[in-house]
């Protein structure tokens, strides 16, 4: 696998943040010898980067979550590319345990902090025009492919979250399925990290032709390095007029990273997409998750969980976007809470003025597993056609005791009583998962989680 992904100049091949220029990027790109429309692309969102603010708590979105105390400067934006492995069975122990076998995927791509360390894909796959790719790899190569799709869900100018994520993008994947084609099992793509004190910027592209059917999972994990980590990333998704995709998107970092993502779908007419979201690890978890009904017959549901513990921090938008009639969104999140955690939902369904007969719903459960865990749900509605069907919702409960006491008089003690109620709870969640080997990681996850005293 040749990379063309970019690392930012300097002696040691580390480079802090706060000692980034216009120049250093663009040197960079050169030297990994990416496009110029990737040059043009990183000088542009470097610009807005420089010239644009963090978010105050005083917008709406951020009033919840505090980010001041977090050192940028202090950061690195980038290192030297780890050895590239050509098989699984090279990777270091603690990356080869994260993959499931072989059999259950149709495609690998893997990621170490900065840089991809290695790719396979099915070959008659490959023989069909699926492209799974690093990002540089894929400009490279279909230079007019990788422009007209990047950037085309979310802008670099949007915030100053996505134009640090596009001016020190490296890695990345490029997921691209050609019309009528059916991958027949998952494309893995796998975010990992072990340097300390490293900031991430992966950004993932996915897009669908016109009926062709895949099952995308984005995975982040890392085993608990030393340090402050940071992820600031983008996903693109497209899914094309009758084209059907299940992306799952599982947050498993260790307790010391910072995740700040925007993730985004355009649903076409007739097109299907399910969206299993799971966030389980980390220290603090900014997403904001869009669903974009672009067309009649349009499609799109999702499936999410999350589960805190100690003194972790989440914060979810969701949006879901009927621009035209006829189409359907279904949302619902369930999350449980324990020790000193917070969560933060924030939903807003949105049905323009000619998009009749929309159906839209959105909950948002949560279960508190400890006195000084807190969860605030603000779920939300703008209609403005006349003949739909939109129903919203939110709880914030602990656990039932008449649930607790039908157990504990079957024999269970309190505290496998609340591990039973808990895992019933995310069942229909994690039963989403589309892949065996991660659905018994996750659950395994939440299972440890739920027997926390």
């Amino acid at each position: 696998m040749t990379e063309t992904t970019f690392t930012p100049a300097s002696a040691s091949g580390i480079q802090r943040l706060g000692g980034m220029t216009a120049e250093r990027i663009l040197e960079g790109s050169r030297r990994a010898g990416e496009p110029e429309f990737l040059q043009r692309r990183r000088t542009a969102a470097w610009a807005h980067w420089e010239k644009t603010a963090f978010p105050e708590r005083t917008e709406e979105l951020w009033r919840h979550t505090d980010i001041a105390s977090l050192k940028w400067d202090q950061l690195l934006p980038g290192r030297d590319p780890h050895p590239r492995v050509e098989a699984a069975e090279a990777l270091p122990d603690h990356l080869r345990l994260e993959l499931g076998p072989q059999g259950e995927r149709s495609a690998l791509l893997l990621q170490l902090d900065s840089h991809g360390l290695m790719a396979e894909i099915d070959p008659e796959l490959k023989a069909r025009g699926v492209t799974v790719l690093p990002i540089g790899e894929a400009a490279r190569r279909n230079p007019a492919l990788v422009e007209r799709a990047l950037g085309s869900i979310v802008r670099f100018d949007e915030s100053r979250f996505t134009a640090l994520s596009a001016a020190l993008q490296s890695g990345g994947a490029f997921v691209h399925v050609p019309t009528g084609v059916t991958v027949p099992r998952p494309i893995e793509l796998v975010f990992s990290r072990q340097c300390p004190d490293l900031a991430v910027f992966p950004h993932v592209l996915v897009h669908l032709e016109p009926g062709s059917q895949a099952v995308v999972i984005e995975e982040y994990v890392s085993p608990g390095e030393p340090g402050t980590g940071v992820s600031v990333g983008a996903t693109e998704v497209s899914v094309a007029e009758g084209a059907q995709l299940h992306l799952a998107t599982l947050l498993r970092w260790g307790a010391n990273v910072h995740h700040f993502g925007t993730e985004r779908v355009r649903v076409q007419r007739d097109a299907r997409f399910h969206w299993t979201v799971a966030a389980l690890g980390g220290k603090l978890t900014k997403i904001d998750m869009e669903m974009h009904l672009e067309g009649p017959g349009s499609e799109a549901r999702l499936s999410g969980c999350y589960f805190g513990s100690e003194t972790q921090h989440f914060d979810f938008h969701t949006f879901q976007n009927h621009r035209v009639g006829d189409s359907v969104s279904d949302l619902l999140f369930k999350g449980a809470l324990r020790d000193r955690a917070r969560a933060v939902y924030q939903g807003l369904i949105k049905v323009h003025k000619n998009a009749q007969k929309s159906d839209a719903y959105q909950a948002n459960r949560n279960l508190l597993l400890s006195p000084k865990a807190r969860a605030d749900s603000i779920p939300s509605l703008e209609i403005e056609a006349n003949d739909v069907r939109c129903t919203h919702g939110a709880t914030v409960s602990q656990v039932d005791e008449e649930q607790l006491f039908y157990l504990m008089a079957r024999g269970l003690t309190q505290r496998e009583a609340e591990h039973m109620i808990v895992l019933g709870f995310f069942e229909p969640v994690l039963q989403r998962i589309p892949l065996d080997s991660l659905k018994a990681t996750v659950t395994d996850v939440v299972e440890r989680k739920s027997e926390t005293s």
